[in-house]
């Protein structure tokens, strides 16, 4: 009798999403190789090729698009039952504020996957940037916010640490012939802008603002089209965007630091199923 083992399909449909290996091999920390191999024994195990690698990065077979949606389900499937049979001890309505800059594009994945771990609790969600949500919950608003860490509050929890890097398409390059070099940012006051332009003070590099934003999404959109470089969190990679090693030079950038935020007697178990999250959806 043969067995589908749900990490085999953990590292297809990681693939498909970023539609990268080196992406995907870097969230579920493996080596490229590794995923490569992951890949080869699903496509050996369902008699059939599931993926295609072009110049463009990785695209679904006909077999592939069949396979992602049930891949999908089983594992959501068999997170819910971990749940289940853990029984976390959270129950009754909670409101729970998410920062956006935590990979934007990825927030329905992982405010589903909240709810999937937490089965008893009556969940609602608020996504926007640290300042409003801290004040949603001093308003009473919210139980409890994902926000920037506050070292001065004794109820600020850490949660994940995000390292700050300068990202573009991935077909952008960093113009050489001494061009000022093309910013797609946040409107202040934002820690992205912060340290972008901190660094390019520091080195006397000469800039250009394209595209201003109101949030980080549309940012990150616009460097994934080409317009601009940024400086994002490493958890808004994903498909089209990658680090501009070229930019390195301009030197470190900080770790933004995201902490739970509130007193709710719940607070703990919900720290414990925000890293687990974060640790199968971003790491």
């Amino acid at each position: 009798m043969l067995d589908l083992d749900t990490d085999l399909l953990r590292c297809f449909v990681t693939v498909a999403d970023d539609r990268n290996f080196t992406v995907a091999g870097a969230r579920l920390g493996r080596s490229q190789s590794a995923i490569s191999v992951r890949i080869k024994k699903l496509e050996d195990l369902l008699g059939g090729q599931l993926l295609l690698r072009n110049n463009q990065g990785v695209t679904l077979t006909e077999k592939g698009k069949a396979l992602y949606p049930r891949a999908k389900q089983i594992l959501n499937d068999s997170e819910r039952l971990l749940a289940e049979m853990a029984r976390p001890a959270v129950s009754g309505r909670l409101r729970i504020g998410f920062l956006e800059y935590v990979s934007p594009h990825r927030i329905p994945d992982l405010l589903a996957s909240v709810q999937r771990q937490l089965p008893d609790a009556d969940l609602s969600f608020r996504v926007g940037l640290s300042r409003p949500l801290l004040s949603a919950l001093k308003a009473g608003e919210l139980d409890l916010a994902l926000a920037l860490h506050d070292p001065d509050s004794e109820t600020s929890t850490p949660v994940i640490d995000d390292p700050l890097v300068w990202v573009g398409s991935s077909e952008s390059q960093v113009n050489s012939s001494g061009k000022p070099l093309s910013l797609c940012m946040m409107q202040a006051p934002c820690i992205y802008r912060e340290a972008a332009l901190k660094s390019l003070s520091k080195t006397d590099t000469a800039y250009r603002e394209v595209l201003t934003g109101s949030s980080i999404q549309s940012v990150r959109s616009a460097v994934k089209s080409g317009l601009g470089f940024s400086v994002l969190g490493r958890s808004c990679l994903g498909e089209g965007l990658k680090v501009s090693h070229a930019l390195r030079k301009l030197g470190k950038l900080p770790v933004v630091t995201l902490s739970l935020h509130g007193s709710d007697p719940r607070k703990t178990e919900i720290s414990r199923t925000l890293k687990s999250v974060f640790r199968d959806i971003l790491d």
